[in-house]
């Protein structure tokens, strides 16, 4: 079995002192660039690794963040979590990784995980909202939330603006002429509840993902003059890939039947909702965007690349994850003040999908 290699090891090789070495690592000290890269040059070259358990018990931090996030069964949870990764890197931290997404849990299952995993503190994204009573918010490490829920004002946020963006891409269809637009992706309506009481329910959002932009559709469409028509807008239980092919399937079959026109316009709720309805339209022979104009919300990467490309709204994720990041490490290293909130900006990328 091959020993470990030693900061003095990495020192003797790369001709510096095991101070300069120390300062490398962590990312301190006065020294020419040239050193400071020779030195990482060594260590990649020796293989050195970093001791965590001797750096624990030397300075009570390991350097590490913590994420815990859904599964990685949609594009944006693996979009996010690059994004930590490369911010907490330019911070000289690492990122440790947990799922809840299995079997529909919830962020706070893997609370007692959390502490077998050597993170200084949590970055949280949630799927569903945590009550105000949530042992989430009374962790012995710093949290924050990366979500459009709330955080009732005990652990610092990162946001972004989906009711505005919403709002304001509906708006633009309307601007451009579209007459029918239809909402993929929005809350599960109940059994037995009305068309008012449902509305209603989503008039009185004030968090979450689906909630706030399908409240943004919802006031786009009476801000303009429009009708607001429960039978175009379209509820799933996830925002998936599968659950956007079987949504749109669904609207096909209720045009079919003669109970609707087909739409001009969809709004997804995510860009993997769109994907969904792109390939369900595709293969009845819906052109896209001549028959119905496809819009998404997050900008994968994938969106670049699908078929038509995807017009989706842009919320600066690479700006959502160092803000998260930026809280983390600031609660990690002393930070003791009021709880913050952060929110991005967004903009509209215009693809394929629909030409505005």
């Amino acid at each position: 079995m091959s020993k470990r290699v030693t900061i003095t090891q990495v020192a003797a090789a790369a001709g510096v002192s095991i101070k300069t070495v120390s300062n490398v690592l962590n990312d301190t000290g006065n020294m020419r660039p040239q050193t400071r890269a020779r030195v990482r040059r060594v260590m990649d070259e020796l293989g050195y690794q970093v001791n965590l358990a001797a750096r624990t018990m030397r300075t009570g931090a390991t350097k590490l963040l913590g994420l815990g996030i859904a599964d990685f069964s949609q594009p944006f949870s693996a979009y996010l979590t690059d994004n930590i990764i490369q911010a907490a890197r330019a911070r000289g931290y690492g990122v440790v990784t947990s799922t809840y997404g299995f079997h529909h849990q919830s962020a706070e299952s893997i609370l007692p995980e959390t502490h077998k995993l050597p993170a200084d503190g949590w970055i949280f994204f949630l799927g569903d909202r945590a009550a105000e009573d949530s042992p989430i918010f009374s962790q012995s490490y710093p949290v924050v939330f990366a979500s459009e829920f709330d955080a009732f004002g005990k652990v610092d946020s990162v946001t972004m603006p989906s009711y505005e963006m919403t709002k304001d891409m509906v708006t633009r269809l309307i601007h451009s002429g579209k007459q029918r637009i239809a909402f993929a992706g929005a809350p599960l309506r109940s059994e037995g509840e009305s068309e008012p009481d449902y509305l209603a329910r989503i008039d009185a959002s004030r968090f979450g993902t689906v909630d706030m932009r399908t409240k943004g559709y919802c006031d786009a469409l009476r801000e303009n003059g429009r009708t607001v028509d429960t039978r175009v807008i379209r509820d799933c239980m996830f925002i998936d890939h599968k659950n956007g092919s079987e949504l749109a399937e669904h609207l096909l079959e209720d045009i079919d039947a003669g109970h609707l026109e087909l739409p001009d316009a969809i709004v997804c709720a995510n860009d993997a909702l769109a994907f969904g309805v792109i390939h369900a339209l595709a293969s009845r022979g819906v052109r896209i965007p001549e028959d119905v104009a496809i819009v998404g919300f997050d900008n994968v990467p994938e969106a670049q690349y699908s078929n038509p490309t995807l017009t989706t709204i842009n919320p600066h994720v690479d700006d959502f994850a160092r803000a998260a990041v930026d809280f983390l490490i600031e609660r990690i290293e002393g930070y003791k003040g009021p709880v913050r909130r952060y929110s991005t900006t967004c903009d509209l990328q215009i693809r394929q999908s629909a030409q505005l």
